[in-house]
C-alpha cells in the first residue's frame, strides 16, 4: 500500500444489520450491499480538519444512515458521500449545510 495522502472511510451498511422501525426491507444493491430500494445519496464538499470526521458522524447520529463514505486530501478539501433513507435525506442534508466546515452540498439523483 502506498500513502499518497490521502485518508479513507467507507463504512457501508450490511444487509444483516437490523434496521429501523419503519424502514423499507434492505435489497441487495450494487456490489452487493445492502441498501434499500428507497434511498437517497447525498454529496458534501467541505474543509478537511481535525475531528471533521467525527463531527460529521455525530451530526448524523440520529438519521438512518445506511453507508458514510469520507475522503480527505492533502488540500485540507474533503468529500462526503451519505446515503440515507429517502424520508431522511431533507433533515440529513440541512444538518450537513450547518456545519461549519461545509461548502456544499448536493443531492445526487439516479442510481450507479
Amino acid at each position: 500500500m502506498v500513502d499518497d495522502g490521502t485518508q479513507v472511510l467507507e463504512a457501508p451498511r450490511s444487509a444483516h444489520v437490523a434496521t429501523t422501525p419503519g424502514d423499507p426491507a434492505p435489497t441487495a444493491g450494487p456490489g452487493g450491499e445492502g441498501i434499500a430500494a428507497e434511498s437517497a445519496r447525498l454529496v458534501a464538499r467541505m474543509r478537511h480538519g481535525r475531528g471533521v470526521l467525527a463531527r460529521v458522524a455525530s451530526t448524523l447520529n440520529n438519521h438512518g444512515v445506511r453507508r458514510l463514505s469520507y475522503v480527505s486530501t492533502e488540500f485540507g478539501a474533503a468529500t462526503v458521500e451519505v446515503t440515507v433513507c429517502a424520508r431522511d435525506a431533507a433533515r440529513v442534508e440541512a444538518r450537513l449545510r450547518r456545519m461549519v466546515e461545509t461548502l456544499e452540498v448536493t443531492r445526487v439523483v439516479g442510481r450507479d
